[in-house]
């Protein structure tokens, strides 16, 4: 390799390494920002009992210690699981119907009448169907990302401009040439729009149902603090979960820049 090469190849390893840097230090201002804020509202504006003082969340934490990790394990195999399969599924039959107008015609209805029922209202069924298991809450899950992903996947395939489609045909393109090199690269990123979207959607349904019936999870350990009025375990539930869907979105978002690494975008 000539010293020339080395010397680009370094410096676009140095340009990267800086990006990345960059972008943790707005992240770790804002979060000792929060911390400030919540430190001095608790301290002058509200009372502990209302709202728990930063320190009481730490020392929820460290009571929970021995458990508290049991809960999160199950909260995020539900989601996960769920999140998984819904979106695999969600985005096949999203395929399916935007690529088949005739199936597109038949089925939408049905999708679009079904998208505006909140998921969560379905609990108390799934609940009598399954128990309170984690059957029920992934399946919840599932149909909930499912939901997201066809309507996502769908409206990106009608959004692929034609000329694009049209120019490939004119230059002899073959169908599964112009899938392949036309309609995936410019459905991608509407897909992982909606997978940022069916994963914050997980989250929701997994602490929902598990508030409304389980023995463990996040939203199990909500569920009992309240009974308790320990808002200071309520403090803590809704940090990890906030954490925890930080963490999956961030996933989500690094695995879209990759297969995105071909596109231009603003900076975020």
């Amino acid at each position: 390799m000539s010293l020339s090469s080395q010397s680009i190849k370094g410096g676009i390893q140095k340009k990267e390494s800086k990006k990345r840097t960059n972008g943790w230090i707005p992240a770790l201002v804002s979060f000792a920002i929060f911390i400030i804020c919540w430190y001095f509202l608790t301290k002058y504006f509200i009372p502990p009992i209302k709202f728990p003082t930063p320190l009481m969340v730490i020392n929820a934490f460290y009571e929970l210690r021995f458990t508290v990790l049991n809960h999160i394990g199950a909260t995020m195999f539900r989601v996960l699981t769920g999140f998984l399969v819904g979106s695999i599924a969600g985005i096949g039959f999203g395929l399916f119907m935007g690529l088949n107008p005739s199936v597109n015609k038949y089925l939408n209805p049905l999708v679009e009448s079904s998208r505006p029922v909140p998921p969560i209202a379905t609990i108390p069924f799934f609940i009598l169907w399954f128990g309170i298991g984690d059957l029920g809450k992934i399946l919840l899950i599932i149909v909930g990302c499912a939901l997201v992903m066809i309507v996502n996947t769908v409206e990106a395939i009608r959004n692929v401009p034609p000329i694009y489609v049209k120019a490939a045909q004119t230059l002899g393109a073959r169908n599964n040439s112009i899938y392949k090199t036309i309609i995936m690269p410019a459905i991608i990123p509407h897909i992982i729009a909606g997978l940022r979207v069916a994963s914050a959607l997980s989250f929701s349904l997994a602490i929902a149902a598990e508030y409304m019936g389980a023995q463990s999870g996040i939203g199990y350990v909500v569920m009992l603090a309240r009974r308790t009025l320990k808002t200071e375990n309520i403090m803590l539930g809704i940090l990890l979960l906030g954490i925890l869907s930080s963490l999956l979105d961030t996933g989500i978002r690094l695995v879209g820049n990759y297969l995105t690494r071909w596109s231009e975008r603003l900076p975020s």
